[in-house]
């Protein structure tokens, strides 16, 4: 694999690399990288197309973080224990393999799956604009209703208050309405969460129709985005190929 990627995300300055790729990119081969725990939890969901999108974001996941760290994907190892309330089987996946690893976070909708990898905590969210109706008002601050004039802005703000949600952890179990961001910059947070100042938002360049944003915690990092079909198609490559192993 190109052996770039295996420095992505590792330079003095603070970095967080975010990879995407289309669902139908993802050939099934390739859930021979998934664990078995990966293929239970695939099997509780009950739609096709939302398994599908499941499988395509953790087999992306893999990949990526086995050329970050330089280790097999198949290898790979994750802990679901949630920093808030102890539980095994909900908290925010960290790497559970040789040691501690990057951070990461992933996202899926529609026919794409990104995930995000960074050396602080770190949260991605991704949306389809396309999916179009009204804006949730019920999930937005009065100053945030102000500016979702289409269904487009709130696309995009949503994707923001996601991304800092997956950040700590918390996901929906803190309503969005209890966080504000105006543009790209947090305003308002709970208490439990930090400072607004404790995080920093960017916007991601995704292929239409879709939007996305990055969180992490800490100043605005250096942005890298990867379009991650070569990434994959290499993997697949290999796999169709009889190796047991798609490390470079």
């Amino acid at each position: 694999m190109d052996p770039s990627l295996r420095t992505a995300g590792r330079s003095a300055a603070p970095a967080a690399d975010v990879w995407y790729v289309g669902v139908d990119q993802v050939p099934e081969s390739l859930t021979v990288l998934l664990d078995g725990r990966d293929r239970a939890r695939g099997r509780r969901i009950l739609r096709d197309a939302d398994r599908q999108r499941s499988l395509a974001a953790w087999v992306l996941a893999r990949l990526v973080l086995g050329e970050t760290m330089g280790v097999d994907p198949a290898a790979l190892s994750f802990d679901r224990t949630c920093a808030h309330c102890g539980d095994r089987t909900h908290g925010k996946p960290v790497v559970a393999t040789a040691g501690a690893g990057p951070d990461f976070s992933l996202s899926h909708v529609g026919g794409l799956a990104a995930v995000a990898v960074s050396d602080r905590a770190v949260g991605v969210d991704v949306e389809d604009v396309a999916v179009g109706g009204q804006p949730l008002a019920s999930a937005l601050t009065e100053r945030e209703r102000a500016t979702c004039l289409s269904y487009a802005d709130f696309a995009r703000l949503w994707t923001r208050k996601e991304a800092l949600l997956k950040t700590v952890g918390k996901g929906l179990g803190v309503h969005p309405r209890r966080i504000e961001v105006l543009d790209s910059t947090p305003t308002a947070l709970p208490e439990e969460l930090g400072r607004p100042g404790d995080f920093a938002l960017c916007d991601l360049p995704l292929p239409a129709p879709y939007v996305g944003a990055l969180a992490v915690r800490g100043p605005r990092p250096n942005l890298s985005v990867h379009e991650g079909a070569e990434l994959v198609g290499e993997a697949a490559r290999l796999v169709s190929g009889g190796r047991s192993s798609v490390q470079a």
